[in-house]
């Protein structure tokens, strides 16, 4: 299990740069419970499958999805083997559960507004490389108890990362739970002791 750790790090250090443009996040959440398994994280978004490898790959390999903070430190990661996904009806994607956990990939027939994935110029709206993502994981434990954004997440499949970083976040630090969601766009700086506005 370490090894999958390990690599799913690596795999998202390698997304920022290398698949920046197949996928974008519209949102990243995280809410730290401070109590074992009690964390949560969810991500939502779109990416692009031009080669129409994606669902093949997870139906023969399985699929790792994976959050990660500002220093591309790997706070948590959910493995789906091949066996716990099972394909949509008309070949729109899959759905993989495990107890807690859920991961949607369905096929869309438009690139959304504001995704920064890049539209193909033959595409084919019968045959859409594009799909929605979305993920809850519940039930889970944050490797590091103190989460600095922005943060980084997304999926791994064979070793093929889609990875998005978003850096327009928001903090709210609690007693009992610390709620962080981020969204595409630069990051507000925090004003700064004594300044005006």
């Amino acid at each position: 299990m370490q090894r999958i750790f390990s690599l799913l790090a690596l795999g998202i250090t390698l997304a920022v740069t290398a698949a920046q443009n197949e996928i974008t996040l519209t949102s990243i959440r995280a809410v730290s419970a401070h109590r074992a398994n009690k964390d949560l994280w969810s991500m939502k978004g779109f990416f692009n499958d031009p080669d129409g490898t994606v669902v093949d790959g997870i139906s023969d390999f399985g699929v790792i999805a994976g959050i990660a903070d500002k220093d591309q430190n790997t706070l948590n990661m959910v493995p789906y083997r091949p066996i716990e996904c099972r394909l949509l009806k008309n070949d729109k994607g899959l759905v993989c559960k495990t107890t807690g956990t859920r991961l949607l990939i369905k096929k869309t027939k438009r690139v959304p507004k504001g995704a920064t994935i890049q539209a193909q110029r033959s595409h084919n709206t019968t045959t859409s490389s594009y799909y929605m993502l979305s993920g809850v994981f519940r039930r889970q434990e944050f490797i590091n108890a103190t989460i600095l954004t922005p943060l980084s997440a997304g999926i791994s499949i064979d070793f093929s990362p889609f990875v998005s970083t978003n850096t327009k976040c928001t903090e709210k630090v609690g007693k009992r739970t610390s709620k962080y969601i981020c969204t595409p766009g630069a990051p507000t700086p925090a004003p700064t002791p004594g300044s005006t506005t």
